[in-house]
């Protein structure tokens, strides 16, 4: 009798571990009275540079369906490394790798992520150009260089709001303008993990911001959706703003 109890009890907490396995968790909150996070000056931030640690200050510029930059500042030399990224959304280090994340809401939406193993293998700027405007169009001159990079994933018809890290492994929220879910890559291809929500969530202009608290914070605001993303650690919070 002992022994059936003992085979019944192994398999009800199997089963148990099975139900609550998923690594993050998902809450959506609606707020009617305006946004916590809606001044750009509660961030430690700088607009231009989207990430820095303690050998590079990371920057970019983005021209649209003309094109992006991702651009490595070394602190100690001054020496600027560049590539071409259309358009960086997120940028991440893991394991003394650097990963870029990619992102254009044009036609049917572009997701791409880039792994550099060394800024200093980029394409060196050895002079900025001006961009010059010819008629209403502003033309930009963004690196064309793959120089140093490897294509990670390469999407059409998908956006990713943000990349970030937990554990060792980078995840990213992304949408088909079906819905928006979590997800991770693998064999060049964004697997999903979780459903963040039954519809779509983007924006033509993504902002992430990192606080001093550590808090990613990823506005978002397109039709009648309009809100922010606050991730730390394990948790992922929608906040709506209607």
């Amino acid at each position: 009798m002992n022994k059936y109890f003992t085979l019944i009890t192994f398999i009800l907490s199997l089963n148990s571990i099975g139900q609550n396995s998923k690594i993050f968790v998902i809450k959506e909150y609606i707020k009617n009275d305006g946004l916590t996070y809606r001044n750009k000056n509660d961030f430690k931030f700088n607009q231009e540079n989207i990430y820095e640690d303690e050998l590079y200050i990371v920057s970019k510029t983005c021209s649209g369906e003309w094109g992006g930059t991702v651009k490595f500042k070394n602190k100690k030399t001054n020496i600027e490394y560049s590539a071409s990224a259309t358009c960086p959304v997120a940028v991440n280090k893991l394991n003394g790798k650097y990963y870029v994340t990619n992102s254009l809401a044009h036609l049917d939406g572009f997701s791409e992520i880039l792994e550099i193993k060394n800024p200093a293998l980029l394409t060196v700027i050895k002079k900025t150009k001006r961009r010059k405007k010819k008629s209403k169009i502003i033309i930009s001159y963004e690196s064309q260089s793959n120089k140093g990079t490897k294509q990670l994933l390469d999407s059409v018809g998908a956006l990713t709001l943000a990349s970030f890290p937990f554990k060792g492994q980078l995840y990213h929220i992304v949408t088909d303008y079906n819905n928006t879910f979590l997800a991770k890559i693998d064999n060049n291809k964004f697997v999903k993990i979780d459903t963040i929500s039954d519809e779509s969530i983007w924006s033509d202009n993504l902002e992430a911001f990192i606080t001093i608290d550590k808090h990613l914070i990823i506005f978002f605001e397109n039709r009648d959706v309009k809100g922010y993303f606050d991730i730390i650690d394990n948790h992922i919070n929608i906040i709506r703003q209607r």
